[in-house]
């Protein structure tokens, strides 16, 4: 366990946010890749990059991202904007995204995550998406092509409502969208129920056995029964066939795992609306903590716990049943400006460093 203690904005969260970028290849935290770059003027052009080598039980790999952002003409503007562009590396060799995740396994937690149970149901469906991605990477392709499907069925039905379109090919976009929708509605499915299991008794141990954490995996269409592919696949199909009418008035795709959600209750009541925001940190702490486990048991390697200024909003015994799961981990690193009232309850053995002014400094215990 690894102890990062520091003041605020003294860049302590930057490291663990250059960390998760190393496992999943995108910001936990910026909305896009230019808020990554730190720009010293309005002119020219801007370079970052990040870089680790991640120590397996087999192996070593370096992996690295480099970032480019650059004032470019705005034609709808008439002013300047910015672009960004990612370049990723796996052993000094030139990669893409899809290669590099899966190399680092890692668990996050900073208070954003709270967005989890009170944020839009498309912060939830990414949180899915990244977590599934780590240790599927054909799950990663699937829902690069499904997104494609999206954007091309929406753009047909655009046409198709404004009379440059005809309804028979929707037909083709239809099979797509049902086979690479089907395929993510069963892993999200087969994912939540894992962690379900995982996080409830965690939030019991959390909460003194005061409430049940339940966490469902909520379709836009009705499921049947039959769980299996076909079954998924064939309650889409008649649900795109029953919705196309309003489909074409609208112009969009309406149905598919794109409009899906994450429900979390506590005593079978809605987080997102009764959750004081207590029990919204206990129920998401407990749902990282089990995807911590899942990601152990997926990938059959050790994830890396990153815990961002977790547990000084935690009472003491909270504090030690977060410490306790987290120190069943091989790596844990945790960010605190207030290192005095939370190191006495760390093991032993965990090592300490001072962040200040974006730099790192070993402290002799």
């Amino acid at each position: 366990m690894t102890l990062f203690q520091g003041d605020n904005g003294a860049g302590k969260s930057n490291l663990l946010e250059a960390m998760y970028l190393l496992a999943v290849a995108r910001s936990p935290r910026a909305s896009n890749d230019r808020e990554l770059v730190r720009r010293i003027n309005h002119k020219g052009e801007f370079y970052a990059q990040v870089a680790g080598k991640i120590e397996r039980q087999q192996d070593s790999v370096d992996l690295q991202i480099n970032f480019r952002t650059m004032n470019t003409p705005n034609p709808a503007t008439g002013g300047v904007g910015m672009s960004a562009q990612k370049y990723f590396r796996v052993n000094g060799a030139s990669r893409r995204a899809s290669t590099l995740i899966g190399h680092l396994n890692a668990m996050m937690f900073s208070a954003d995550d709270l967005e989890i149970v009170y944020g839009a149901p498309s912060v939830r469906r990414r949180y899915l998406n990244i977590l599934i991605s780590q240790t599927d990477r054909a799950y990663l392709s699937t829902i690069q092509r499904y997104e494609r499907v999206v954007r091309q069925r929406n753009h047909l039905l655009r046409q198709i409502r404004d009379g440059a379109g005809r309804v028979g090919e929707l037909s083709f976009w239809d099979d797509e969208l049902v086979k690479e929708g089907s395929e993510i509605v069963s892993q999200r499915l087969t994912t939540v129920r894992t962690l379900s299991e995982g996080a409830s008794p965690i939030y019991s141990d959390l909460s003194d056995g005061g409430e049940s954490l339940t966490i469902a995996y909520k379709p836009n269409v009705s499921l049947p029964n039959d769980m299996s592919g076909e079954g998924i696949a064939e309650a889409l199909r008649e649900k795109l066939a029953e919705r196309k009418g309003r489909e074409l008035a609208r112009g969009i795709t309406v149905t598919g795992p794109h409009r899906d959600d994450l429900a979390l209750t506590l005593d079978g009541m809605e987080a997102s609306a009764f959750a004081s925001r207590g029990q919204a940190r206990t129920a998401v702490l407990a749902l990282k903590l089990a995807e911590g486990s899942y990601l152990r048991e997926k990938r059959g390697q050790e994830p890396v716990i990153l815990l961002d200024d977790v547990l000084s909003e935690l009472d003491a015994a909270r504090r030690e049943q977060v410490i306790g799961h987290a120190s069943q981990y091989h790596q844990t690193l945790i960010t605190t400006a207030d290192a005095d009232s939370i190191f006495r309850q760390l093991p032993p053995n965990t090592t300490r460093f001072r962040v200040k002014g974006g730099r790192i400094q070993a402290l002799d215990i």
